[in-house]
């Protein structure tokens, strides 16, 4: 599977790279940085690419090794592009709410400056919430078992499995990061820093041993700083 381990390191870098541009343009602003539907969307496309891309592979690489264990290293390869892209796509398609719920809070914080902390404080609160509670950890049980996947779908014989079967694992890994990414919107969705923190974390969820407790201790982590804030 080199080609598609290649492909998707590629494909990585391409979109930090594209994505470190963006940030040198635009700054690290909270919420929607007040830009357009269309040029947000482009732009978070990128920015999910390049933060869910490290995340996926693994999984991307076991599905195209399993689904066709007799597949030539190029059909094994396409294979592989088509469950990505539909992976990509769920995250992509959040964009569109993303946008709605930002500019909507944003256009009800304008005229109200004194309540942008406490609605900084009640995501990072909310955030480290939702990392205790049982819908995240089946979102990421989920996500941590590809070969239930596999399973799932390896009978399936319609022409857009591969594309199917990457949105489904999209959407549950959606469900088990959207708080992550409510706190990247809190302290701007392009702060490089934060970016990269939570792209590790993200990965590091789903590798991790779960007896370290990894999503519990980040939970707890984001819970302090509310809690710090506040004070």
């Amino acid at each position: 599977m080199a080609p598609g381990a290649i492909a998707l390191g590629l494909l990585a870098v391409w979109a930090w790279i594209g994505t470190l541009a963006d940030a040198r343009m635009m700054g690290s602003a909270p919420g929607t940085m007040g830009m357009p539907f269309v040029p947000f969307l482009a732009m978070w496309a990128l920015m999910m690419t390049a933060m869910m891309t490290p995340a996926i592979t693994p999984v991307a690489m076991l599905w195209a090794l399993n689904i066709r264990r007799n597949a030539t290293p190029v059909v094994r390869t396409l294979l592989l592009s088509v469950f990505v892209a539909g992976y990509l796509l769920a995250w992509v398609a959040s964009g569109s709410l993303a946008w709605l719920l930002m500019s909507g809070v944003e256009s009800w914080l304008e005229p109200r400056p004194q309540l942008v902390k406490p609605a900084a404080i009640t995501v990072f609160a909310l955030a480290g919430i939702y990392q205790l509670t049982p819908w995240k950890q089946t979102c990421l049980a989920h996500c941590r078992s590809p070969l239930t996947l596999v399973a799932q779908y390896a009978s399936l014989r319609h022409r857009l499995r591969d594309l199917h079967a990457g949105l489904h694992h999209g959407l549950y890994c959606l469900g088990c990061c959207w708080a992550l990414m409510a706190v990247l919107a809190t302290v701007g969705l392009m702060n490089i820093p934060a970016m990269v923190a939570l792209t590790v974390l993200i990965f590091m969820e789903k590798m991790v041993p779960m007896r370290w407790r990894l999503p519990q201790l980040a939970g707890l982590g984001f819970i302090a700083i509310a809690a710090w804030l506040a004070i």
